[in-house]
């Protein structure tokens, strides 16, 4: 037979291994937390009135799934986003107007207006989905 001492030590001894499995056990079988995650695009283009040519380049907005315009960045004159394909979705002549637009699951692409004298405009946004 135990005595109550006897007890009292075998439960202070077992104690932080189960409490360590229970947490191991926590973490490992735990359901998934759904986070939103963040991704960004940008456009520029650059007119090269000598030439009568223009350069563009950027980084194409990529939403797995439904996604909200959360910033823009940079942006001093407006710009459309179009679809891969060149379908315009959009226009917005004062670049802040984009913030809080939902757009569907697809690939974008970010155009920036030029103006006449300023030939260099650059354009970034952020998502989140």
């Amino acid at each position: 037979m135990f005595t109550a001492k006897q007890k009292l030590s075998s439960l202070k001894a077992s104690t932080p291994f189960a409490c360590l499995a229970l947490g191991m056990a926590l973490v490992v079988f735990s359901p998934a937390v759904a986070q939103a995650a963040e991704v960004d695009a940008s456009g520029t283009v650059v007119m090269h009135d000598a030439w009568h040519t223009k350069s563009e380049w950027g980084t194409k907005l990529v939403l797995p799934r439904e996604g909200k315009i959360t910033r823009v960045m940079d942006g001093t004159y407006g710009f459309d986003i179009k679809t891969e394909s060149g379908k315009q979705i959009a226009s917005f002549l004062d670049p802040q107007q984009v913030v809080g637009m939902s757009l569907p699951a697809g690939t974008y692409v970010l155009e920036p207006y030029v103006c006449k004298r300023h030939r260099h405009h650059h354009i970034e946004v952020m998502a989140s989905y």
